[in-house]
């Protein structure tokens, strides 16, 4: 199976059982490195009704990661916030990044792959496909705790034809981030 097997498929209210079933998964792995610990009701903190509430707020928030007829992991996307005089850094960065985007900047807020799905350069492909020339900058941000992201993209980034730039360290305290925008040719 190759990457371009893979589907993104928006997601409608009819999937938030299945999104946040996905995000279960996606903490339970992030709670290696975050600490995040589980509730009484055995969950991580994320609720049902919130990821349907999203849903249906910003029905382009969400897209389910799919291959060969099967669910492989989930994208979630939104515009970056950048109005309070705390993201003022952050803002100038991506200004300088692409002085002529025609949109603000959006963030891969968070991206998971099933394990079953990994090294088949889905993460990749789905940034590929999200990316549309000369609109604007998006924002890959890694929580600082967690290792393997950022050494992913810090090793899939200068192979993958995209333009980007690491930002700098002190930026965001949670946060290590990478400006990615889609070639213009």
């Amino acid at each position: 199976m190759t990457s371009a097997a893979l589907t993104l498929r928006a997601v409608g209210c009819d999937d938030a059982d299945l999104l946040f079933r996905l995000m279960q998964y996606y903490f339970f792995e992030a709670s290696a490195w975050s600490g995040e610990r589980i509730g009484a009701d055995g969950l991580f903190d994320c609720r049902r009704a919130d990821v349907a509430a999203a849903i249906e707020d910003d029905p382009h928030w969400a897209r389910l990661l799919e291959c060969e007829g099967e669910v492989a992991g989930f994208v979630l996307v939104e515009p970056l916030a950048l109005d309070d005089a705390d993201a003022a850094p952050m803002h100038a960065c991506l200004q300088a990044f692409a002085p002529g985007a025609t949109c603000g900047p959006m963030e891969l807020a968070d991206l998971f792959v099933l394990p079953a799905w990994r090294r088949r350069g889905l993460a990749l492909e789905t940034v590929r496909r999200l990316l549309v020339p000369g609109i604007g900058p998006w924002l890959i941000a890694t929580f600082r705790e967690d290792a393997a992201a950022h050494a992913y993209w810090t090793r899939t980034l200068p192979r993958s034809g995209l333009r980007h730039e690491a930002l700098p360290d002190g930026i965001d305290a949670r946060f290590r981030l990478f400006a990615v925008e889609a070639p213009t040719d």
